[in-house]
């Protein structure tokens, strides 16, 4: 009776598909990307991936960050924003607004911030940031 031997590369696929099974159980995610003001431009993010954007301001002015154009949710997901004190309990003190986004699919999308007073009229002298997002 003849016996069959399994073609090489068969061998071969099989000897790899642990390995290749536990690389991607193990793959940590990447890390977050954290960008600010003076970061404004290009950012680029991999699926999964975590962006904050931070953007500071004083406490007590009056003047904040405000979103002016949301992200693709099919590009990032999230898009919640927290403030965060620099000196806690210091009137005045120095402030970050933080956002935070996941990138969900493959695309590009853009992140429009203005810091003005809110109840003062957009003029063309205000100050802005937007952060064209590339997550692949």
């Amino acid at each position: 009776m003849k016996t069959m031997k399994p073609p090489i590369l068969a061998l071969i696929g099989l000897l790899l598909l642990p390995a290749g099974l536990a690389g991607c159980a193990t793959g940590a995610p990447p890390a977050p990307r954290v960008v600010t003001e003076a970061d404004g431009g290009p950012v680029a993010l991999a699926r999964g991936q975590t962006l904050e954007v931070r953007l500071g301001s004083n406490a007590g002015t009056g003047y904040g960050w405000r979103l002016d154009r949301e992200a693709a949710p099919l590009v990032l997901s999230g898009g919640s924003s927290q403030d965060v004190a620099a000196a806690p309990g210091l009137p005045g003190g120095r402030l970050t607004t933080v956002y935070t986004y996941q990138g969900a699919g493959r695309g590009r999308t853009d992140l429009a911030f203005t810091f003005k007073r809110p109840w003062e009229p957009d003029s063309p002298g205000d100050r802005k940031v937007v952060f064209q997002v590339r997550v692949r």
